[in-house]
């Protein structure tokens, strides 16, 4: 028999096609498992099996716990169901839905209510949930009034309290918790419509749906949130948002070359100006030759950048607290932090990233499992991937960028630290396959296309390669390192050795074995012994060129047979031993 409420058939149909409107919603639908949850509840409820809703039960049927599972130690649930429930009611405030009740999941509760539009009552709210202090089938207490023994117990408490503050003065001050650190939070960026200043009746849309397009595009990034704000934002509603808030607008106007579109970021309530950018669009034959979702790509190129405006706060955040002791980072400023040690390795703490990526795993964050995945897989690419030790940590890397493609498998960002983490092991055309995903998901995540393009330069398909770097490059005012890495081995395939030696000196802190072979490699060919004295020794000295030769050791990852020979010519030019060239040493 039903353990819960009894829906009439018409009353099923509405709940129905609420939960069809949710799921088609792109926002829901980028993420299987919160649509899986969502899905698992309401057909639980329509079926009269509220009672059943369990932490334990969503965890094991919706998030592939074992049966052993704890909801005390493993907080999935109630991680997923403040996402699943934040979700729902951004669906509802953009009034998205046009069935006649809405789903709703009240705090503290699994299972859903459904209410009509407007006014009235929920025509489902059985079987009521627990708080995360409470058994899974507790039913709420009504109030009670203390007994006697209660007052009599705090009194002697009391007593004791003021006793011990006699006896024991710093006690107040020794047990006393210092002021909680907040952390920055994620930005949201509030779209506003674009104008269209260019009087332009054709058929062609200019500006209608470049809102719309940008708050999707930007929501595909990990570290940041957007909203559709209307033709004008409200600002009331903008300023009781916590957080950083932004607010974007836009116009669209004639330039001497075509159409040239403007977008304006400003920090909300005060609105200060924080950027502005401009996309300019040629036109063919009397019409754009770049649809609304190359522009919108374009903006979030630069809006989404790990060193955009976006991110300036919690980056600075970051390195005014670096030296202090900190409680563990919160989901964003990981991610934050996680760019930044891509940007500066060798100087960035990877201890306090890694603990913050431990706990985001364990709280349910996918992107946690990823960063992990990396690091992990990082530090045994360091050890040696020939190693044992260091096959072994690859390995485990491996099974962590799989779980986090299991948790979120519409997620760019762990396509990506997937693809990362192939390369690492030496997989260049999985590596490959697994950053296309990644560009497909997201093709706006700047650092990404950096790395893609290394891949492809590794596998010789210099056309893509140069493509993907030459759009990163042409992003950022001041780009990482790791950017260098492309225009390098493309100038070193081509004999432009100055060139090589120019721009090779950044790949060198990038990637430190590769990049000196090539240094050394240019030194060579140039016949400069400045160049040659500088690297040489560092060449000589990496122990993965030591265990395996230089050679086999480039060959590993470097598919492209022109750019090995200029690599091994310039080498042998700077008076490297070819026993040392092609053997262990």
């Amino acid at each position: 028999m039903p353990e819960g409420r009894v829906y009439a058939e018409d009353q099923q149909i509405a709940v129905r096609r609420a939960l069809d409107e949710l799921l088609a919603w792109p926002a829901m639908a980028r993420s299987p498992r919160l649509s899986a949850f969502l899905s698992y509840i309401v057909d639980a409820a329509l079926a009269g099996r509220s009672g059943s809703v369990k932490a334990y039960s969503i965890a094991v049927d919706v998030f592939g716990r074992d049966e052993n599972f704890d909801p005390q130690s493993d907080p999935i649930v109630r991680v997923q169901a403040r996402r699943l429930r934040g979700l729902i009611e951004e669906f509802d405030r953009l009034d998205l839905g046009r069935a006649p009740v809405r789903i709703v999941l009240p705090v503290g509760r699994y299972v859903p209510e459904f209410v009509p539009r407007g006014d009235g009552p929920a025509i489902g709210k059985d079987g009521a949930e627990p708080s995360d202090n409470a058994d899974d089938g507790a039913a709420p207490r009504p109030p009670q009034s203390p007994s006697r023994s209660i007052w009599v117990a705090g009194a002697i408490a009391a007593v004791l309290l003021v006793a011990s503050l006699y006896f024991w003065p710093e006690l107040g001050q020794r047990t006393s918790p210092g002021p909680a650190i907040v952390q920055p939070a994620m930005p949201l960026v509030v779209v506003e419509d674009f104008e269209n200043l260019t009087d332009d009746q054709r058929t062609t849309p200019l500006v209608a749906g470049l809102a719309l397009e940008l708050v999707t595009d930007l929501n595909q990034f990990s570290d940041l949130s957007a909203r559709y704000g209307g033709p004008q934002a409200d600002s009331g509603e903008v300023q009781g948002t916590n957080g950083g808030v932004y607010v974007l607008s836009g116009v669209a106007r004639r330039s001497p070359r075509g159409i040239l579109y403007s977008i304006l970021l400003q920090e909300a309530p005060t609105r200060s100006v924080v950027a502005t950018f401009e996309v300019e669009v040629p036109l063919d034959n009397g019409a754009p030759n770049m649809n609304l979702q190359d522009v919108s790509e374009a903006f979030s190129l630069r809006l989404g950048s790990p060193r955009g405006p976006l991110h300036k706060a919690a980056r600075s955040w970051i390195v005014a607290r670096a030296a202090e002791e900190e409680p563990v980072l919160e989901p964003y400023p990981c991610l934050i932090a996680y760019g930044m040690f891509r940007e500066q390795r060798t100087t960035f703490d990877g201890e306090a990233l890694e603990r913050c990526a431990r706990q985001s795993m364990a709280d349910g964050w996918p992107e946690g499992a990823a960063i992990l995945a990396v690091l992990t897989a990082d530090r045994g690419w360091r050890v040696g991937a020939d190693t044992a030790e260091g096959a072994a940590l690859i390995e485990q890397g491996r099974q962590l960028a799989e779980q986090a493609i299991g948790l979120e498998p519409t997620n760019a960002f762990n396509w990506a630290q997937r693809a990362y983490v192939a390369f690492l092991s030496g997989e260049i055309g999985l590596a490959r396959d697994d950053y296309n995903t990644a560009v497909q998901l997201n093709p706006a995540m700047v650092d990404v296309l950096a790395d893609y393009g290394y891949v492809e330069s590794l596998n010789g398909n210099w056309e893509a390669a140069r493509n993907l770097s030459q759009r990163a490059l042409s992003v950022e005012v001041n780009p990482p390192d790791f950017y260098s890495i492309v225009p390098t081995l493309w100038a070193m395939r081509e004999g432009d050795y100055a060139q090589a030696a120019a721009v090779g000196e950044r790949m060198v802190s990038a990637v430190p074995d590769l990049g000196t072979a090539v240094m050394v490699a240019a030194g060579g060919q140039l016949r400069d012994a400045d160049i040659i004295n500088a690297y040489l020794p560092r060449l000589l000295a990496s122990q993965r060129f030591r265990r395996l030769g230089i050679m086999p050791a480039l060959r590993q990852h470097v598919l492209d047979p022109d750019l090995l020979r200029a690599i091994s010519s310039g080498i042998i030019s700077a008076g490297v031993p070819l026993d040392r060239l092609a053997n262990p040493f």
